[in-house]
């Protein structure tokens, strides 16, 4: 009885041991899977950025002005001009605003119904872009939804920063994605535990029939001395 005791202990111990590595494996493969979707998804809207703003000097060549109160590209008002936001959007799939100073003047981003024209940036991407005169890369809520976000100054021929470009990568499929790997793995630590509560229960089991099977046999040998001939 010694003996099974001792293989019961054993093996709870290796099981245990084994969900506790399979535990720590797979906290750190999510959390670096999660860094690297975040990071891939950054790095589209840098690189979407970059794009629309090629697009831009292709549509409306010439240099970013301020008119009366209204921003200009070249000899074209950009307020309200929902064709220029409109093509970079369906070519870059991502939401685009333009920005005179901190205050959306053309957007493809909707608010009831209607482009969000009029509504401001948030502060912190303010205080790094319009007053730094740094690209703002990170999440950030827009008119209550969060996208990764690529922010750039907008500066005139004098260098003057006078608004801000930004491109919106929707975090939607960033979480969605973090989601069903998260599934995945959960599913699987699940299945790994099952195993390994069926191996907690079989073996023990195997080994009682094996000390069983030894002593029928020692019982066997002994009553065949004591029997005479």
């Amino acid at each position: 009885m010694q003996q099974l005791s001792l293989k019961t202990k054993l093996t709870v111990a290796l099981v245990g041991a084994a969900l506790l590595v399979s535990l720590i494996v797979g906290i750190v493969t999510i959390r670096d899977m999660q860094i690297q979707i975040e990071a891939a998804i950054a790095e589209k809207a840098k690189s979407d950025l970059a794009t629309a703003l090629e697009i831009a000097d292709y549509m409306r060549p010439g240099p970013w002005t301020v008119i009366d109160g209204e921003l200009y590209k070249g000899s074209i008002r950009i307020n309200d001009d929902t064709e220029f936001v409109d093509k970079i959007g369906r070519l870059t799939n991502d939401t685009v605003t333009i920005f005179l100073g901190n205050t959306r003047v053309a957007t493809n981003v909707m608010r009831d119904g209607s482009r969000a024209t009029s509504t401001l940036a948030a502060d912190y991407v303010t205080e790094t872009v319009l007053h730094g005169g740094r690209i703002y890369v990170g999440e950030a809520e827009v008119v209550g939804v969060k996208y990764q976000t690529c922010y750039a100054p907008i500066k005139n021929d004098s260098g003057q920063i006078i608004g801000m470009f930004y491109i919106g990568v929707s975090k939607k499929l960033a979480d969605q994605l973090k989601q069903s790997f998260t599934a995945v793995a959960v599913l699987s630590a699940r299945i790994a535990l099952l195993f390994a509560l069926a191996a907690t229960c079989f073996i023990p089991i195997d080994a009682w029939s094996t000390v069983s099977g030894m002593r029928a046999w020692q019982e066997l040998a002994q009553s065949s001395k004591q029997t005479p001939h």
